[in-house]
């Protein structure tokens, strides 16, 4: 059977008034149950859904300092808006600093701000390439007024520890919700996704029993990902946590310096590594080999012709003994 796009098979005949197209509008669980599922969710007995695995996120670019345990990102962002397109009245109310480090030295070092601050934040890399920025921090507040309560607590803290010159914004809600939907002040909610958003919220129990949020074996993992993040995109910094080596060895580069020499070097080379002749004998040979040139007149082409491979490259080409 040839595969057909699933999109096909929602192309049906929904005869408005009738009873298949009230059952079709009140059947929001065909519509979230994929979401649900990637999120760990199943539908239990009682008719809600439930967490099947509640396991700490490895495949995430953040150190989750502390939890904003009134927010459900998950839910919300994943489900709510990515599903139906509504921004949800949680995140109506999510206010967040934003800090913009430059570097992988000023991330870690706002790591140690947020510790100490103790409030619901997060940091890491930025891999949203929409996002113009290698690294960002994140404060979540719950009111306009706690967002500027605490942007002058960061703004004051990363001036002291890190820089001025680090860039620090309050904005509302997720930037997804701003690049679909327009400018944050203008967002509302109508009485379709009030109600929408009552019926999703009655048949899913987000508890979760994970009160210990990221081990130190998934925050190692993290910040491994930080650092070859860093280095990959060419953040100077990143030597600091590298113990004075590059992450990979580094090529081999022949476009300067005297070119007799880099031959020389490369003959020196082969030489070693082929037939395990120490540098010093090849440079004892080549010293030999002048010295015929200056004393008997007989060049290094003319010694090539008198062992025999006056026609071939010694260096590139007879891989095979010639003689």
């Amino acid at each position: 059977m040839l595969p057909v796009e699933d999109a096909i098979y929602k192309r049906r005949n929904v005869v408005k008034g009738s009873y298949y197209s009230k059952c079709v509008e009140k059947d929001i669980i065909s519509v979230i149950l994929p979401t649900m599922k990637q999120m760990g969710f199943y539908f239990s007995y009682e008719g809600v859904f439930k967490r099947l695995a509640v396991a700490v996120g490895l495949d995430t670019p953040w150190h989750h300092v502390r939890h904003l345990k009134t927010k459900r990102c998950g839910i919300d962002h994943s489900l709510k808006f990515n599903r139906f397109g509504y921004v949800p009245p949680r995140c109506m109310e999510c206010w967040k600093v934003v800090v913009g480090p430059r570097t992988l030295k000023e991330l870690f070092l706002l790591l140690d701000i947020e510790k100490d601050l103790d409030r619901p934040s997060k940091c890491g890399i930025e891999l949203r390439h929409y996002t113009p920025k290698h690294y960002g921090g994140y404060f979540y507040n719950s009111s306009l007024d706690e967002g500027r309560g605490c942007y002058e607590i960061v703004r004051k803290a990363v001036d002291e520890h890190i820089s001025p010159e680090v860039g620090i914004i309050l904005k509302r809600g997720c930037t997804e919700y701003e690049m679909a939907l327009g400018p944050s002040a203008m967002w509302y909610i109508s009485d379709k996704f009030w109600d929408l958003d009552k019926r999703i919220e009655a048949i899913v129990d987000p508890y979760s029993p994970n009160a210990e949020g990221q081990t130190e074996e998934c925050l190692a993992m993290v910040h491994s990902h930080w650092i070859e993040w860093a280095w990959r995109n060419m953040d100077k910094t990143a030597d600091e946590y590298l113990g004075g080596m590059p992450l990979y060895p580094e090529t081999m580069k022949y476009h300067e310096g005297n070119i007799s020499e880099i031959k020389l070097d490369l003959m020196r080379a082969k030489a070693h590594k082929k037939y395990d002749i120490a540098p010093e004998v090849v440079d004892s040979i080549h010293i030999a080999m002048r010295g015929f040139d200056m004393t008997k007149r007989v060049s290094l082409k003319k010694m090539g012709a008198v062992l025999g491979f006056d026609s071939i490259n010694p260096l590139f080409a007879g891989e095979e003994d010639t003689i």
